[in-house]
């Protein structure tokens, strides 16, 4: 980890700032990085809900599960320092639909996992901290991911691809460009109780080219009981690049002579 944190930001302290800074990006109110590698330190420490929101990022990313969710391989094969690596978090064989996220263990910490596995469409991220072993870690985990499954479904509000509509691109080479959601909108529903009865409202800004796929236009609002209960951002399709001179001059002629200016 530390050859890691030297490769990407020239040293260890440098690397923990990085970590820092994206910690305060991503929201986390009980979690303060001392080192790149996890091990006890004063001041150094996190919670449960900070681990969640981490994993919550990660599962974005599908090479990290690539690698988490393989129980056992060759590291260097077919070299003379080759050796074969065993995944710690023994619920990837184990339990169906696991393929992450990270183990852990410190004499303060105790025994940590925080663990995703995925279902009929529907991803659960769990977190212990603090256990006495490793069969204990194992065994809480599992029984959280048996209650997540049995009790909740997900249902889909809008996908990655589900144009929203269409925004005016200011100087763009394109006039329009359409917009879509930079993530899924899905709803969690109580196995046992009716389907919440939810609806989305979109917010887009005013923008100027050049704009590109994923820069942030605006947010959706997803509501229920009047109540916005979860924000998604919104992106562009497609890049829209700067208009040039000319054409931009014919668009303003087009719009005088049709009395829009």
């Amino acid at each position: 980890m530390v050859a890691m944190a030297e490769r990407i930001a020239g040293t260890e302290e440098a690397f923990v700032e990085l970590m820092n800074k994206k910690a305060s990006e991503l929201g986390l109110k009980n979690t303060n990085f001392k080192n790149c590698t996890g091990l006890d330190a004063e001041n150094h420490y996190s919670s449960a809900n900070d681990m969640a929101l981490i994993a919550k990022e990660l599962v974005k990313h599908d090479k990290i599960l690539e690698f988490s969710g393989t129980y056992e391989d060759y590291i260097r094969e077919g070299t003379d320092k080759s050796f074969w690596l065993v995944n710690t978090n023994k619920l990837v064989r184990f339990y169906q639909g696991v393929d992450g996220l990270k183990t852990g263990y410190t004499t303060t910490a105790g025994y940590c996992l925080t663990a995703t596995a995925k279902k009929d469409g529907m991803r659960i991220i769990t977190v212990v901290m603090n256990e006495p072993d490793s069969a204990t870690r194992n065994s809480e985990t599992t029984a959280m991911l048996d209650y997540g499954f049995n009790m909740y479904g997900m249902e889909q509000l809008l996908n990655k691809d589900n144009v929203l509509g269409k925004i005016k691109v200011d100087l763009g080479e394109k006039e329009y460009v359409e917009v879509v959601p930079k993530e899924e909108v899905n709803i969690l529903n109580n196995k046992n109780s009716d389907k919440r009865n939810v609806t989305y409202k979109v917010e887009l800004n005013n923008i100027k080219a050049p704009i590109a796929a994923g820069d942030t236009v605006g947010k959706i609002n997803v509501i229920e009981n009047n109540k916005t209960i979860m924000t998604v951002e919104v992106t562009v399709k497609e890049n829209v690049d700067k208009v040039n001179i000319f054409i931009s001059y014919l668009r303003n002629l087009k719009d005088i002579v049709i009395g829009n200016i």
